[in-house]
């Protein structure tokens, strides 16, 4: 067994001194690349330097603190970098092979399975976790959406649909619109944060943006986030079939939703997210400084519309039944 921390610089990057191999696997956003190195033929691990503007000592901690009674779901941690490293902290996983990261529904109702677990966490398991995640709480976003009100408006008469969504942004903001309960969240779980690996197992990775939220945080993500590097297309019988299977899931927890009001309370979330989704894609459009290449800009654009048409429609459908 190696004593990983050798093969990091004092500053937290990855030495090439004495490895057989490297290779990059993505790019943060901050520009530093989490890699794949060799030490010899036989033996691999994934490097993972800072890549945002979270600490790595805050994913040390969650796996310490709260990924420790999880099912064995995550890719072990191996070494870390002393606490208080800040932007040259590091952390060396395992490596769990090739991945594939492709939407299918059957993998996804895998993954709502085991968020309803997590998310019925009783409250002496989330001691320490904030409600500080990697984007604003959904009434944040909401209040955003009233202050650029002509921007929201203007996306949606590009994709043709009419506003009529004040009252609706106006209950997020003012924190009326959902169930006051709150969760151990993921707090990204988009495709790229979840995958198959060659063994057929499920395995969800990058914990730093754990924190506390709604339910309905983890399930956008998983089911409506579009990101450039991780297309997929989500029908909207997928839609239903994933929120449908959450509260049946849930319920073996003790929760009791009412499964009309649960997806209507979704497809409400993922309106005010999705709206809000298309203004900074529009804006990293506009202003060509994006880490992302503009043509996968252009498709999570896309992807982002379709999500959102497909929620305003459950919401239209809902009100033409009632």
């Amino acid at each position: 067994m190696y004593n990983l921390s050798q093969f990091v610089l004092p500053n937290g990057t990855l030495s090439g001194e004495g490895l057989w191999k490297r290779e990059a696997l993505y790019q943060g956003m901050n520009g530093k690349f989490v890699e794949r190195f060799y030490p010899d033929r036989q033996h691999s691990y994934i490097f993972k330097p800072l890549t945002n503007g979270e600490s790595v000592d805050r994913e040390a901690w969650i796996y310490r603190h709260v990924l420790s009674g999880f099912p064995d779901i995550y890719p072990a941690l191996l070494a870390s970098s002393e606490e208080g490293a800040g932007e040259e902290g590091w952390s060396i996983f395992e490596d769990l092979g090739p991945l594939r990261h492709e939407y299918d529904v059957e993998t996804a109702m895998k993954v709502v399975q085991q968020i309803a677990w997590w998310h019925a966490l009783p409250e002496e398991r989330r001691e320490g976790l904030s409600g500080s995640g990697p984007k604003p709480q959904i009434e944040q976003i909401a209040a955003d959406l009233m202050n650029r009100r002509d921007e929201a408006v203007t996306v949606m008469n590009e994709i043709g649909e009419p506003w009529e969504l004040d009252g609706m942004i106006l209950s997020f903001a003012e924190g009326h619109a959902l169930p006051k309960i709150k969760v151990v969240s993921h707090g990204d779980l988009h495709l790229g944060n979840y995958a198959v690996a060659a063994d057929g197992r499920l395995y969800i990775m990058d914990w730093e943006h754990a924190h506390l939220n709604t339910p309905f945080w983890d399930l956008y993500h998983l089911i409506d986030m579009s990101h450039p590097l991780f297309p997929k297309q989500v029908t909207a019988e997928d839609r239903e079939k994933l929120l449908t299977y959450y509260v049946a899931q849930s319920a073996l927890y003790g929760a009791e939703w009412d499964l009309g009001d649960f997806i209507r309370d979704y497809c409400r979330f993922a309106t005010v997210f999705s709206i809000w989704m298309l203004l900074l894609i529009s804006g990293d459009l506009k202003r060509g400084d994006s880490v992302w290449p503009q043509d996968r800009l252009l498709a999570q654009k896309e992807e982002a519309i379709a999500g959102l048409k497909g929620c305003l429609t459950s919401l239209s459908l809902e009100r033409d039944s009632a």
